[in-house]
């Protein structure tokens, strides 16, 4: 445990050292994920689907606002759905001004959770983000989750329903707006996940903000469980039992990764509780205080020895010192 407490401070003292540079990378490499698999699961438009193109635009959200990141994203999206169909883009577009006019206007400072909520459910496991998010931020955050959940499910509709879109004489004008409408409106998967998010998020955020010992273990086991629990009895309902092996993966790395978090940034000492009282010319209050696990960095002092020089002294010059005949010290 001591060795995991070291580690932390290690890297807390890291971070706050390169700060700059961690975060630099961090946007770099997580740009060029999103925008390889923009590409690779939607690349309608050959122009664009190359990893050049996304290795510039990483590039570019480097140096830039995570928001940046965001925006771009959301224009190589409608750029992907513009070469597809024209429907499927003016949906798409109305669907993404909306969900960003709510997202700048309640959930600004939430870039990262817009953008690695539709990334994990790409991978499968996006049950950490309604938890972490729960643990970590305000009510408002949350739609930060669910902009990038419904994000990821238009796309994943659009890309089941394809042949909705290809250029037939059946499937002109208002059937391809049709089409595009019902990916939004019949997609019963995205309601059910939507929906789970928004109250594992809310379970979370209660629980962990209560006076309690060990509140935030408690939240994300209870934040954890209850989405498993609500996931699994809503994909057998809707028929789609092949999701379940997904769900209790997601959960199983949701838990791991809410254990770090909780270790990272709320690990607590509840061994040492303090309760303080004070008053002042309108309130009497009472504190109940619990000092974070700390361990103390340990400062290596190395103490230098010398050997001490040897000094030799002539006879004559101690003769003359102690004032006695030089051939007594033969």
């Amino acid at each position: 445990m001591t060795s995991l407490l070291e580690l932390r401070e290690k890297l807390r003292i890291f971070y706050g050292k390169y700060e700059l540079y961690v975060v630099a990378g961090t946007k770099f490499i997580l740009g060029l994920i999103v925008f390889l698999i923009i590409n690779s699961e939607i690349g309608y438009m050959e122009q664009l689907n190359h990893p050049a193109v996304s290795l510039l635009l990483s590039l570019i959200c480097t140096f830039l606002p995570i928001n940046a990141m965001v925006v771009l994203a959301v224009g190589l999206i409608l750029l992907h759905l513009f070469a597809l169909s024209l429907e499927a883009c003016a949906i798409g577009l109305c669907l993404f001004l909306l969900m960003l006019f709510m997202y700048l206007k309640f959930a600004h400072q939430n870039g990262y959770s817009i953008i690695l909520t539709p990334m994990l459910c790409f991978f499968g496991i996006p049950q950490i983000m309604p938890v972490a998010v729960g643990m970590l931020k305000k009510p408002s955050a949350y739609l930060s989750v669910l902009c990038g959940a419904i994000t990821y499910f238009y796309l994943k509709g659009v890309q089941e329903n394809i042949v909705n879109f290809t250029s037939t004489e059946e499937t002109e004008g208002f059937y391809k707006f049709t089409a595009a409408l019902k990916v939004l409106t019949e997609n019963k998967e995205m309601y059910l996940v939507v929906t789970v998010f928004f109250i594992t998020s809310l379970i979370v955020y209660i629980i962990r903000r209560q006076a309690v010992n060990y509140a935030w273990k408690i939240a994300l086991f209870a934040g954890n469980i209850v989405e498993l629990l609500i996931l699994l009895v809503g994909y057998i309902l809707l028929d789609m039992s092949e999701q379940i092996f997904w769900v209790v993966i997601g959960t199983l790395v949701s838990i791991v990764i809410s254990f770090i978090l909780e270790f990272f940034l709320y690990n607590l000492d509840y061994s040492r509780i303090e309760r303080v009282q004070f008053e002042d010319d309108e309130y009497y209050y009472f504190v109940k205080a619990v000092p974070k696990v700390f361990v103390a960095k340990r400062d290596k002092k190395v103490k230098r020895i010398t050997p001490k020089k040897r000094t030799t002294v002539n006879r004559r010059e101690l003769a003359e010192e102690l004032d006695i005949d030089q051939d007594l010290l033969e």
